[in-house]
């Protein structure tokens, strides 16, 4: 099991994907997930999934069985044959019985639910298969990935970041900087999101991290 901290620690470094045709479920499932902490994407189809989804990000799939022009057992078999399956797949279906949840969980489903699902059966689920993404993750990939989003900020938005991971408060950059209030938070706020860090102690990890307290080269 984990506790609070961990799961706060592991929220903050994956995404959860679900994929559902049916609109109404795939927005409550999202709402309950981000309720609950979890960062999330979602998509109404398989093929939706696989023109927008990058993959870098460490996580899992939460993912339909029975879905129009491609299903679940179908976007299974795609991402194994492109060699796209790091992220641990549960599928979450209606639809479920015996033959289908055996035949998922022998090509490397992490786990098969059925809906309704209990809230805290999920968040558990979940948890588990995101730290598995996470643990597996190639450390020069994870690297990479992150300091592609860094030098993505703008140049005030990285002037605003060091700052805040060296735990100034947003009015303490405002008087240094010589500059707005809710301008401040917005470029830390935005800064934040493309970083996926959610406080000034994550944020002075990640600086750490990536070595840019030594040189900056923008």
């Amino acid at each position: 099991m984990f506790d609070s901290i961990e799961i706060a620690e592991l929220q903050a470094k994956v995404r959860i994907r679900v994929i559902d045709d049916d609109e109404d479920f795939l927005k409550s499932l999202g709402l309950l997930l981000e309720m609950t902490g979890w960062t999330v994407r979602t998509y109404k189809s398989a093929k939706e999934f696989l023109s927008d989804e990058n993959f870098s990000t460490p996580g899992c799939i939460l993912l339909d069985l029975r879905m129009p022009e491609m299903t679940g057992l179908e976007l299974q078999r795609n991402l194994i044959a492109q060699n796209k399956n790091n992220l641990p797949i549960i599928f979450l279906t209606g639809h479920g019985d015996v033959d289908s949840a055996v035949y998922t969980l022998k090509n490397g489903a992490f786990d098969f639910l059925q809906k309704p699902t209990n809230p805290l059966l999920l968040n558990k689920v979940v948890a588990e298969a995101s730290q598995k993404s996470l643990s597996t993750q190639p450390k020069n990939s994870q690297r990479k990935e992150e300091y592609a989003r860094y030098r993505s900020l703008t140049p005030r938005e990285k002037e605003i970041f060091k700052l805040a991971a060296d735990g100034k408060t947003n009015k303490e950059i405002s008087s240094l900087l010589n500059i707005a209030l809710p301008t401040v938070k917005m470029h830390r706020g935005n800064a934040f999101d493309k970083l996926n860090v959610h406080s000034s102690v994550e944020a002075l990890k990640l600086y750490d991290s990536l070595g840019l307290g030594e040189k900056e080269d923008d």
